[in-house]
């Protein structure tokens, strides 16, 4: 096959040897190419930064080919998913998404991960899983496009949460507890939008979830681990060397008005830290002096 990738961050580049393992000729297309390759695609990988993805996909014609997501986060302006803006972009796009616990580096090195592909159409995620699924990239289909995209794109948020109480020392107690309230916002948000709450129970909800909101690796983690230590997010932004996606994400989560005040707590005190300068350890406060309630 005969595959493009969009976006040459280190995530694209993983993608790129999983595709290639399996004997695909994949191409680089950058955000600042303003055309297409002359060789058509027979699908099209996109891996960028969220709040690029609309102005990088404008410059670009229609390919008319299968678009697979790759980018986990929600865009500010419409709070859209990955998959909602390329279709509003380039209008009747077959669109899926990939998501789950993977890092870059680890992909890159050919060690054992897992992970979902979502799409509205089975017989779509068959396709995408036809042409990545092998025994160190093993793929899993579903039908819940909403709960997928979702799951990647709040674990950003919940994963700066999880590094703040690692660099408060809060202890595991606390980050346990944590990670448990987080998933249980996140299938509230989701099944509002529309999800399956089963999902959020799998790989693009949990599994990724449990990675990054506990793993130095993550940025988004490291992110939220300097913050407690009392960086501002201009001098924290640097040191990452990449996108830390859980930053707009929680923006776009905060101003969406289709998610009630009261089912996302923690994304509220996450950004009443990153965008209103309240100190994270009074939005520990904040949140752990809430009312008693059902769990």
């Amino acid at each position: 096959m005969n595959i493009i990738i969009l976006g040459q961050g280190a995530w694209g580049r993983a993608i790129r040897q999983v595709a290639e393992r399996l004997g695909h000729q994949v191409t680089f297309v950058s955000h600042t190419d303003k055309q297409w390759p002359t060789t058509k695609p027979d699908y099209i990988l996109l891996a960028l930064p969220v709040q690029h993805v609309r102005e990088t996909l404008e410059h670009f014609p229609s390919p008319g080919v299968p678009v697979l997501s790759l980018s986990k986060g929600l865009e500010i302006s419409t709070g859209q998913r990955v998959s909602q803006i390329i279709t509003d972009v380039w209008k009747g796009t077959r669109v899926a998404a990939l998501s789950g616990p993977t890092f870059a580096s680890e992909i890159a090195a050919g060690l054992p991960a897992t992970c979902t592909i979502a799409a509205q159409s089975d017989d779509l995620a068959k396709e995408f899983q036809a042409i990545l699924h092998q025994p160190s990239f093993r793929t899993y289909r579903s039908s819940d496009l909403i709960g997928v995209e979702l799951g990647g794109a709040l674990k950003n948020i919940y994963a700066i949460a999880g590094g703040a109480c690692h660099g408060l020392k809060l202890g595991q107690n606390s980050l346990a507890g944590l990670i448990t309230r987080c998933l249980a916002e996140m299938t509230r948000i989701g099944v509002q939008a529309g999800a399956r709450a089963e999902t959020f129970a799998g790989l693009s909800g949990l599994g990724d979830l449990m990675l990054t909101a506990t793993s130095e690796q993550s940025r988004n983690f490291r992110f939220g681990a300097l913050l407690a230590q009392g960086l501002s997010v201009e001098q924290i932004l640097p040191k990452l060397n990449g996108v830390c996606e859980g930053l707009p994400t929680t923006r776009a989560a905060y101003l969406n008005n289709n998610i009630p005040a009261d089912s996302k707590p923690i994304v509220t005190q996450l950004h009443g830290i990153l965008y209103e300068g309240v100190p994270p350890k009074d939005a520990v406060k904040n949140l752990l002096g809430r009312a008693a309630r059902d769990e």
